[in-house]
């Protein structure tokens, strides 16, 4: 969308930056302060690690409920995996696509089996590995409901297609079928340069 500034009957076509000089728009991601938490458009994140030229965020409050799928604990081939690709759309249009930062999810299983290998992300949910070495920065935020990872407790190797892994509002990993309707939180990674004015 392109803006205009009209004086005179003359058309002139305004930059974001001229925008924001002008006080008519606010940038579209800012941190906190003490760079803890990251706003986008209307959504708050939190800061799970800042690296310089990127910025990993966990969505602070969930994007919706919802079951992982109907009928596979596979993170790849999940319903929930789609749903964050339409997120990952709205959040391109906000931050730019070329700012997001297509990232690999390791999808081993709780148990240890790769089966289900890997896949690639705009958008996605945290592992239970993630989840592990970033909990003390997300409990400072007391998240108070059920929500899912995307690691499933086992495979059908072990007769497992059921399970997958979540997080209770106390911050435990456990795991519950994917049929349930749980919280979905996106993780995602950006280049920093949204972030500076």
């Amino acid at each position: 969308m392109k803006n205009y500034l009209c004086i005179n009957g003359k058309k002139s076509e305004l930059t974001k930056e001229q925008l924001k000089q002008l006080g008519i728009i606010t940038p579209i991601a800012t941190l906190s302060d003490d760079g803890k938490i990251a706003k986008i458009g209307d959504y708050e994140f939190i800061v799970l690690k800042n690296s310089g030229d990127t910025v990993e965020l966990l969505l602070k409050d969930t994007l919706y409920n919802k079951p992982f799928d109907s009928n596979c604990n596979n993170f790849a081939k999940s319903s929930l995996r789609k749903c964050l690709d339409v997120f990952a759309k709205e959040l391109a249009e906000l931050v730019g696509e070329e700012n997001i930062v297509e990232h690999t999810v390791d999808l081993t299983a709780d148990d240890g089996l790769k089966c289900y290998g890997s896949c690639d992300c705009r958008v996605s949910l945290l592992t239970a590995q993630m989840y592990r070495e970033h909990v003390y920065k997300i409990d400072e935020f007391k998240l108070d409901c059920w929500w899912w990872l995307a690691t499933a407790y086992s495979t059908p190797k072990h007769n497992d297609s059921s399970w997958v892994k979540c997080v209770s509002p106390f911050g435990i990993i456990d795991y519950f079928s994917y049929d349930n309707d749980y919280g979905v939180r996106p993780f995602c990674i950006l280049k920093s340069d949204i972030f500076k004015s």
